[in-house]
């Protein structure tokens, strides 16, 4: 997958702006803060997901005085080439793909399939569980109409749930059907999560050995309210029964997948309670590789890589070890304020200014 044109119009300091990529190349965007680089691929993470990783108020990536924005992108996948449009305006979003408009957002996001690594991703560590839930359930989403369907019903029944547990006189009848609803739903979820989370374990070890040497293990633990080897429905039937009393008297739903996490550990202790910040960022970039093979696996085709910032508290052999774990055919945008040696790389590498919401090619004095 390659996004081949982006157009920005109105979108945070780009007036209009047109640019245009070569597949499977590596770009790099140098420049001072504030001059727009990562707003460059900001813009290529919005037509992927239709929302930014930096803010959620959309209106704040108008520029400056506008009422609108608009994003365009031209995506190749396979020799196939899909438009995609995007304006936001009073507050809604208008999708058009391929020229024709698009009502649901489910047949938008995942076109182009986009993963970023920035510095505030790190502190994926430490924040609460649901942050750890909501990265695994954006990558689900985006690999599996499976896994959007059922967890849309879940998160639906989830709510039905509540509103029963909080009326006076509780519907006996009608809290066991919905519970056994979300039952259903969850033996679904959890066996695609467990599999994901194989799947992305296997993967990232093997990359995070290019910055450790191979002297440290990387393990990801998908931490649920059942042991997902053994009969998930009958343990979840078990569960709600045993938490029953518990939840009619506190009036919410104790347990469920709602409540899951991501642990990480290296060598066997919790990153948090151990890992350095260069530890974590290195852990951090082999997550985000490792998620770009595991959606190679899935789809056949690599999403866009967007790297943010990659550079700055890597130590050269890590950042060697960084540019090692490359996907061959991937195409990569990189933000830098460093300078960056293009002998690093052992393919093309487009050098690229950003200098007050202009880009130009090649390296300059801003």
């Amino acid at each position: 997958m390659n996004v081949q044109k982006l157009v920005l119009s109105e979108y945070r300091n780009f007036e209009k702006a047109s640019f245009s990529f070569n597949p499977d190349s590596i770009y790099i965007l140098f420049g001072k803060n504030a001059q727009g680089k990562t707003n460059l691929i900001e813009a290529i993470y919005f037509l992927s997901h239709l929302r930014s990783w930096r803010t959620n108020k959309t209106p704040s990536l108008m520029r400056h005085g506008q009422e609108s924005f608009t994003l365009e992108c031209v995506v190749e996948n396979s020799g196939r080439l899909e438009s995609l449009k995007t304006i936001f305006s009073q507050g809604k979003k208008y999708l058009f793909r391929n020229g024709k408009p698009v009502s649901a957002f489910s047949n938008f996001v995942g076109i182009l399939n986009a993963v970023i690594f920035c510095p505030d991703d790190l502190r994926l560590f430490s924040d609460p569980p649901k942050e750890r839930r909501k990265m695994i359930d954006i990558e689900l989403v985006k690999l599996s109409r499976s896994y959007t369907t059922v967890l849309s019903q879940f998160n639906k029944l989830l709510k039905e749930r509540s509103t029963i547990l909080k009326t006076y006189q509780v519907d006996q009848v009608l809290l066991k059907t919905i519970t056994d609803q979300m039952i259903d739903a969850q033996v679904i979820l959890i066996q695609q999560r467990v599999a994901f989370v194989k799947l992305l374990n296997e993967k990232m070890n093997e990359i995070f050995h290019n910055f450790s040497e191979g002297n440290e293990t990387l393990t990801l633990r998908y931490k649920t309210c059942v042991d997902a080897s053994a009969d998930v429905r009958q343990q979840l039937v078990d569960a709600y029964a045993k938490s029953y009393d518990k939840d009619l008297k506190m009036k919410t739903t104790a347990i469920g997948i709602h409540k899951d996490d991501l642990e990480f550990y290296l060598d066997g202790k919790l990153v948090t309670q151990t890992a350095s910040q260069g530890q974590k960022r290195s852990i951090m970039l082999a997550l985000k590789i490792a998620l770009c093979q595991v959606i190679k696996d899935k789809t056949g085709h690599h999403p866009v890589l967007l790297l943010d910032d990659v550079f700055s508290e890597l130590d050269e052999s890590r950042r060697a070890g960084l540019v090692a774990a490359f996907p061959d055919e991937i195409q990569i945008f990189i933000t830098t304020a460093e300078t960056v040696d293009p002998s690093w790389f052992n393919r093309p590498v487009h050098f690229y200014t950003v200098d007050h919401g202009v880009m130009k090619e090649g390296l300059y004095d801003v």
